[in-house]
């Protein structure tokens, strides 16, 4: 069973630590404190030799009738803007701000970039 980062969700070289007297799971990122953005991920799949685009999928929350989220293959992105990405997939053409991506993932081996779908835990369940 792979790890998944506590922090950010990916389970890409994830490795446990000891951080205060407590156990955590971290990413390479994570550990080195880097804050990772979606945009650094999108031009990482697209730039970066060790990742083949062919194989991600990106989940985003889609506002329409159909349903709540929608996942289009990363090779379906015609732009990466700075806070954003546009995408032409099956006849639909959108514009998705950043803040709406819930999952990077690599569809062939399972790998996550990045799971925005944790839910955070509030102050009173603590």
């Amino acid at each position: 069973m792979k790890n998944k980062c506590d922090r950010c969700g990916s389970t890409l070289d994830v490795q446990e630590v000891v951080e205060k007297g407590r156990s955590a799971f971290l990413c390479d990122s994570c550990r080195m404190g880097k804050r990772i953005t979606i945009r650094d991920l999108l031009n990482e799949v697209k730039w970066d030799k060790r990742h083949n685009p062919e194989s991600y999928s990106i989940i985003f929350i889609h506002r329409t009738d159909e349903g709540d989220t929608k996942e289009i293959p990363y090779s379906s992105i015609t732009e990466i803007g700075s806070g954003y990405f546009t995408y032409s997939y099956m006849g639909d053409e959108a514009t998705i701000p950043f803040h709406r991506v819930l999952l990077i993932i690599n569809r062939k081996t399972g790998d996550i970039l990045i799971d925005r779908r944790v839910r955070k835990k509030s102050k009173k369940e603590h």
